[in-house]
C-alpha cells in the first residue's frame, strides 16, 4: 500500500511539475529555484526507491519498447556527438537529450501499474483545463506570461509550446473523465489553444476532436454539437450585449496586433494568405536544408542545428537530419513506434491519434524532446500500451488490487 501511494504522489508531482509549465516558468520567473534539468534530477532520484519495491521490476522494465528506444537514442546522441565540433553547444544539446532520456524513463518506471496511470490521467486533464483557464486570462491579460503581445502562452511562456502541450495532453487525458464531461473538456481545451494563436496547434485540436469522434466510444457528436451550441447561447446572453466595451478593452490592451490579425487572417484563407512569421520560418528551412545537403547521409553532428542557426528551423525532422543525416527523420517515428507498439483496444486507438498529431506537430517544432510535459506524456502512453488492465474498470481502481507490479500487468497476469 505504501508503494501504491508513493508512486501516485510521484505521478501526480510529475505532471504538476513538467505539464502544466510550472518548471518553465519558474525558470524564468524564480531561476533561483533552479532549472528544469534539476527537477528532472530531483523527481529521477525520487523515483529510484521504486527499484526495489519488487524484485523482479527491473526485468520487465527493460522489455518495454521505449526503454529500447531511449538507449538507442543515447547511442545515437553520444556517437555522432564524436563526429561534431564538440564545442559547448554541441555538449550542451547532448547534456539536454540525456536529461530527457532520464525524465522519461524515470517517469516510465512511476507510471508503471494501472491505478498510477488513472491517477497520472486524471491529473492531465486537471493541467489541461488549467492551461486553458490560463490562457483565455492571458487573452484578455496580455503579458501576463507570454513573451508575445497579444498571444497567450500561460505558464509555458511560449504560445507554440502551450498550444502542443494542450492538444496532446487533451489526447491522453480526455477518455479518463466521465462522458457527460468530454464534450466541455474539448471544447474548453480548444479556447485554450486558439487564445494562443499557433496556427498547427489548432489544426491539430481539429485533427484531434475529429480523431476522437471516430476512434472512441464514449464521445459523441451529438453530445460535442450540444455543447458547442450551449456554449453559444451562454455567450450570445452574456457577452453580446458587452461586445463593444469588450472589444475597446482588447484594442487597449493590445491583444489585436499585426501579429495577431495576420495569424487570423492566415487562419481564413491559409492558402491565400502570408505573413512575417511564414517567410522567415521559411526562410530558415531553405537555409537547413542546404546545410543538410552538404552532408546528407551521415549529418554533421550532435548539436549542428543550433550552432549554424540563431534561429533554429522550427521542423523536428530538419533538426535532426542536420545532426544525424537520413537516421534522423526516422527518429520521430520511431519514438512513436515504441510508444505504440504494445498498445491494444482503446488505447491503440488514442496512441495512434497521439502519434498522428505528434507526427504533425513535429513539422512546425524543433522541441518535440526539449520539454518536459511531451516527455512526460510521452511515457505516459507507453505505460498505458504496455500495462493494458488500465483499460478495465475494476483496475483502474486506486486500490490495492487495481495497483498491480508492473511484472504482473506486462504478463496478463
Amino acid at each position: 500500500m505504501i508503494a501504491a501511494y508513493y508512486r501516485n504522489a510521484l505521478a501526480v508531482l510529475a505532471v504538476a511539475i513538467f505539464c502544466t509549465g510550472w518548471s518553465v516558468y519558474q525558470s524564468y520567473a524564480y531561476p533561483a529555484l533552479g532549472q528544469p534539468k534539476d527537477w528532472i534530477l530531483g523527481l529521477s532520484l525520487l523515483s529510484l526507491p521504486l527499484w526495489l519495491f519488487k524484485s523482479r521490476f527491473k526485468q520487465h522494465f527493460l522489455k518495454v519498447p521505449l526503454v529500447f528506444w531511449c538507449f538507442g537514442f543515447a547511442w545515437v546522441t553520444m556517437l555522432w556527438f564524436l563526429g561534431s565540433s564538440q564545442s559547448e553547444v554541441a555538449w550542451r544539446d547532448a547534456r539536454g537529450r540525456l536529461s530527457a532520456i532520464m525524465l522519461m524513463l524515470s517517469c516510465l518506471m512511476i507510471f508503471a501499474n494501472p491505478g498510477t496511470i488513472r491517477s497520472a490521467r486524471w491529473a492531465l486533464a486537471i493541467a489541461v483545463l488549467l492551461g486553458a483557464a490560463l490562457n483565455v486570462y492571458e487573452f484578455f491579460v496580455p503579458m501576463t506570461f507570454s513573451l508575445i503581445h497579444g498571444r497567450s502562452a500561460g505558464l509555458y511562456i511560449n504560445s507554440n509550446l502551450s498550444g502542443e502541450a494542450l492538444v496532446l495532453g487533451m489526447v491522453l487525458g480526455v477518455t479518463v473523465l466521465p462522458s457527460f464531461c468530454r464534450g466541455p473538456f474539448l471544447l474548453l481545451t480548444g479556447l485554450g489553444i486558439f487564445a494562443t494563436f499557433s496556427r498547427s496547434s489548432i489544426a491539430a485540436w481539429f485533427i484531434a476532436v475529429i480523431g476522437l469522434l471516430f476512434l472512441t466510444k464514449g464521445l459523441r457528436a451529438k453530445d460535442l454539437l450540444w455543447t458547442v451550441l450551449a456554449s453559444l447561447l451562454v455567450v450570445g446572453i452574456v457577452l453580446l450585449p458587452k461586445l463593444d466595451a469588450i472589444l475597446t478593452t482588447m484594442d487597449r490592451a493590445g491583444v489585436m496586433n499585426k501579429n495577431t490579425e495576420e495569424r487570423l487572417a492566415w487562419l481564413t484563407n491559409p492558402l491565400g494568405v502570408s505573413d512575417d512569421s511564414s517567410w522567415s520560418r521559411m526562410y530558415v528551412a531553405q537555409q537547413a536544408w542546404r546545410k543538410f545537403a552538404d552532408h546528407p547521409w551521415v549529418g554533421s553532428g550532435t548539436g549542428t542545428m543550433y550552432e549554424s542557426f540563431d534561429i533554429p528551423p522550427h521542423n523536428q525532422y530538419l533538426a535532426y537530419m542536420l545532426d544525424h543525416g537520413v537516421l534522423g527523420a526516422a527518429i520521430v517515428p520511431l519514438l512513436i513506434l515504441a510508444l505504440i507498439w504494445e498498445a491494444r483496444g482503446e488505447t491503440r486507438r488514442l496512441g495512434l491519434l497521439f502519434g498522428a498529431i505528434l507526427l504533425w506537430l513535429s513539422f512546425f517544432t524543433h522541441n518535440v524532446l526539449t520539454f518536459g510535459h511531451g516527455l512526460v506524456m510521452f511515457a505516459l502512453l507507453a505505460a498505458m500500451a504496455s500495462t493494458e488492465p488500465v483499460l478495465a474498470p475494476a483496475a483502474t481502481k486506486s486500490t490495492e488490487a487495481g495497483g498491480a507490479d508492473f511484472d504482473k500487468a506486462l504478463t496478463g497476469a
